[in-house]
């Protein structure tokens, strides 16, 4: 009896360091100055109910030229009022337990620094995860380095 609970107790310590570890990333995680770069969104469902949208601000800095096309998602882009691309919002399903990545092309700033992203993700039962806090927080922004 006492080996069944060790090792319940086990599991569940490795199940919750995955669940705190598991959070919307953005790789490469470093890239270099005025670089054409691919990046690819990594969203991970680890609720119980679908995921049904992530929205992403783009770093300032950084210009966003085109989504990779993404079956059974729409991509809506975000635009500020003077029509620059600020940001994008896909709408789809993605089942617990699941992760979907998503591809963009982007020409990086001409100078050095960390970007900051920030995300939301949607849920089927109406909560949203806003993934824009500090490193080393429970919803930590992605972030990406251009050297």
């Amino acid at each position: 009896m006492i080996r069944v609970i060790r090792v319940a107790a086990a599991l569940g310590i490795a199940t919750l360091s995955v669940a705190a570890t598991a959070h919307v990333t953005v790789s490469p995680k470093e890239s270099a100055v005025g670089a054409h770069v691919k990046y690819v969104v990594r969203v991970p469902n680890e609720k119980q109910v679908d995921t049904v949208a992530i929205e992403i601000r783009f770093p300032s800095a950084l210009r966003v030229r085109s989504f990779e096309q993404r079956p059974d998602w729409m991509t809506e882009p975000i635009r500020d009022a003077s029509g620059t691309l600020i940001g994008v919002r896909w709408r789809g399903s993605l089942p617990p337990q699941q992760f979907a990545e998503f591809g963009l092309l982007a020409v990086n700033p001409a100078a050095a620094g960390d970007l900051a992203w920030s995300a939301i993700q949607s849920f089927a039962d109406g909560t949203k995860v806003e993934w824009s806090g500090a490193a080393g927080s429970k919803t930590p922004a992605p972030r990406v380095t251009i050297k």
